[in-house]
């Protein structure tokens, strides 16, 4: 059986879409897996826009109002990569029947990614309940702080597994919240520190996961060793710049020991529980 991880964020703009894709193609393209990625955002969906997906024939819409069957609003993007998408043009749902689509899925597919709408709301709540574990996805600002500390509580009040915080979009200025701070204040680890790079957005802008695009980028590394991760697979680093960082008595950043930590608990129990 596969696992349902849902991606929420109680704000707009920190890139929590962009996670979802990326996430999803490395656990595919690099590691093997079937991966189904799913737009949850039913009033303002963009999921498939990332991958260049316009209108569907047949959507996530018309599996939720009884009008499809799942299998046909499946779209390939590539080898392991699958997308269920939303249609721009639709009628209105039932968020809380996405539970009964997602749960059979899981027998087809190593993972389903949902991308949570960013609004605390049904839709937001239909994927945590629909997940198996979450990501909260964070920036490090006081405004977003604040909203991600209310997507914890809301999670953890559902009673679905928070696995950590993925801090994206960041900079390394002094005037951003520390890591620290932010485990901290939300009392959940940070997995993942994506940096705020322009060649995401450069391959947004070709319709493709940076992931495939920009192989050797700081932010496809730490898409790469979170995916790792989520595999129980070891991680190896071999650009030159880091090799001659190692040389130099580099110390292991805190989302890798969180890291390392999180698949020591998660694998442990997986083996225990069978």
């Amino acid at each position: 059986m596969g696992r349902s991880i849902g991606v929420i964020s109680i704000k707009g703009g920190v890139g929590k879409t962009s996670t979802v894709v990326n996430l999803g193609s490395t656990l595919s393209h690099k590691y093997g897996k079937e991966v189904l990625i799913v737009d949850a955002n039913f009033t303002a969906p963009n999921l498939a826009l990332h991958l260049g997906i316009v209108e569907p024939k047949v959507s996530l819409h018309d599996v939720l109002r009884g009008d499809a069957d799942v299998t046909k609003a499946i779209l390939k993007y590539e080898k392991g990569l699958y997308i269920l998408p939303c249609s721009l043009l639709h009628k209105r749902v039932n968020p809380m029947r996405l539970k009964r689509v997602i749960d059979p899925l899981k027998k087809s597919f190593d993972f389903i990614i949902i991308d949570s709408s960013p609004n605390l709301n049904e839709e937001m709540l239909s994927t945590i309940i629909s997940s198996d574990e979450i990501f909260v996805v964070t920036t490090p600002d006081y405004p977003t702080l604040s909203t991600t500390m209310r997507a914890v509580k809301l999670a953890k009040d559902k009673g679905t597994p928070i696995n950590g915080l993925i801090l994206n979009k960041v900079r390394n200025q002094k005037f951003e919240l520390k890591l620290d701070d932010i485990e901290d204040a939300t009392g959940v680890p940070v997995l993942a520190v994506v940096p705020d790079d322009v060649n995401v957005l450069e391959a947004l802008s070709e319709l493709t996961p940076t992931t495939l695009r920009h192989l050797s980028t700081d932010a496809t590394v730490e898409f790469n060793k979170l995916g790792a991760a989520l595999v129980n697979e070891n991680y190896e680093d071999t650009r030159f710049k880091t090799k001659l960082s190692n040389l130099f008595g580099a110390r292991s950043t805190k989302q890798d020991l969180n890291r390392a930590v999180f698949k020591d608990t998660r694998f442990s129990q997986t083996k225990f529980s069978q």
